[in-house]
């Protein structure tokens, strides 16, 4: 059986959580948790190097790279689908009051990637 790549998985993810794929949220957040997989010390500095970057590549600023996962998140929160992580993760997580920062739902799905040998 062929494993699935990162992007297919985080993609599989990110969907699950309720954030639709025709946003431009959803594509920062994706890129956003693969640099972070690939550079765990991006996570510690979100504002001054992650969003910068990730606005580099998709021509645009590091605000409106902020601003897009802020709404793709809420979208994923106000369907009430944010709560589908806690099975991803197999532990309660998230309550269905919690709403995640963007730094903290970038930092933990990386991290459970990372654990996955991604």
């Amino acid at each position: 059986m062929e494993s699935k790549s990162l992007e297919q998985t985080l993609s599989d993810i990110i969907t699950v959580v309720g954030v639709p794929a025709n946003i431009k949220g959803y594509k920062y957040l994706r890129d956003a948790i693969v640099k972070v997989i690939g550079n765990q010390k991006l996570a510690s500095s979100i504002t001054k190097n992650l969003y910068p970057m990730v606005a580099e590549e998709n021509n645009t600023s590091a605000s409106k790279v902020e601003r897009a996962i802020r709404h793709a998140i809420d979208v994923g929160y106000n369907a009430g689908k944010i709560i589908n992580l806690n099975n991803f993760f197999g532990l309660k997580i998230f309550d269905t009051y919690d709403k995640p920062s963007n730094g903290e739902f970038i930092a933990l799905i990386a991290d459970r990637m990372m654990l996955k040998g991604y």
